[in-house]
């Protein structure tokens, strides 16, 4: 038999026990509530990706000038923005991957540094609501990456690298007067090299000058292709703002100095890598516009109604090193007015 005694304590006990377990469960969600609170109401930080097709000193540098103008507005990495970037490595499969991967994140903005990176991220973003915003391309309207310049339907903008046909046969023939032929080298699967050469056909051909054109389907090619070209009796070589053949230029300046043949570039990268002149953007300037353009996206702007810049300042760059060794002697007119790199002895 219970000892009736014994019934005040145990329910005493029962008692204290339930008070206990309310109090803690009562204390647990008070001390976690604010924290909750907290977090609810902070904003996730923007999500910004950035897809480069290939790997040069002109699209790295576009890619350095991008996220200086995106730290300067107050966007770092890590503290006020989420940064992705990723390098198809000249590969236009794994360019539409990354796109593709892309765009399943959601970012706030996409970024494409050159052209096939940019078409590759068009076609994946499709009907979402993503805008884009790219650099080094050179002619967005042929490419098809936008319907006009000015406001566009598009949540698309960027800006455009376009060279001038006739500025870059100036300088070819300011350094060799009596330049006859010249020899091009391009990947004819980059939209924009293609336009680039027509429009270099079209002006070779109101100044008498042969062009002698060779295609290359990657940088592996390179050497080979420019050494048949130069077996043609070239003149010299121009090698457009081609990413496939601008990747392989070491290998162009090796053979240009080997045989005397001087090579000409459309980027300023191409100088400090041994081409022996160009008539180019400053990359790291123009990837700061294209960073202020996804600046006032993540603003709030509407990337349609964002002017695509096509007009920018240019440089005259000569490697006199290479002039040297290509056998090159410069007018003292050209290199009064140029920005110089490698000195010769």
């Amino acid at each position: 038999m219970r000892n009736p005694h014994l019934k005040a304590p145990l329910t005493l006990l029962r008692n204290i026990s339930t008070f206990f377990y309310i109090f803690s469960f009562l204390f647990f969600s008070l001390s976690i509530y604010p924290l909750k609170a907290d977090e609810t109401s902070k904003a996730p930080l923007p999500f910004v990706v950035i897809s480069q097709f290939i790997q040069h000193i002109s699209l790295d540098k576009e890619r350095e000038g991008l996220i200086a103008a995106l730290n300067e507005a107050g966007y770092k990495d890590g503290e006020t923005m989420i940064l992705l970037y990723k390098n198809a490595q000249g590969s236009l499969p794994l360019a539409q991957q990354i796109a593709v991967d892309f765009v399943s994140r959601n970012p706030a903005v996409a970024v494409a540094i050159s052209t096939p990176s940019a078409l590759s991220l068009q076609n994946a973003l499709k009907d979402q609501k993503i805008p884009l915003v790219f650099t080094a391309v050179s002619d967005p309207l042929g490419s098809k990456l936008v319907t006009t310049l000015t406001a566009r339907p598009e949540s698309i903008t960027g800006i455009s690298d376009n060279l001038s046909a006739n500025l870059q046969l100036d300088l070819v023939q300011k350094a060799l007067p009596s330049l006859k032929t010249i020899g091009i080298v391009y990947n004819a699967g980059e939209i924009n090299s293609v336009k680039a050469v027509q429009d270099l056909q079209q002006e070779a051909a109101k100044r008498n000058l042969t062009l002698k054109l060779a295609t290359v389907e990657k940088s592996s090619e390179v050497s080979l292709v420019v050494n048949n070209l130069i077996g043609e009796k070239v003149e010299a070589l121009y090698i457009p703002n081609d990413n496939t053949v601008v990747s392989a230029m070491e290998s162009v300046v090796l053979l240009g100095k080997k045989f005397k043949v001087p090579v000409f570039a459309g980027d300023a990268g191409s100088i400090e890598r041994g081409a022996l002149a160009a008539y180019a953007y400053d990359r790291f300037k123009l990837g700061k516009k294209a960073g202020e353009l996804v600046v006032k996206i993540l603003k709030g702007q509407n990337a349609g109604d964002l002017v695509i810049e096509t007009k920018h300042p240019l440089i005259t760059m000569i490697n006199l090193k290479s002039a040297e060794d290509m056998g090159v002697p410069i007018p003292e007119d050209l290199k009064n007015t140029a920005q110089i790199i490698g000195e010769a002895p």
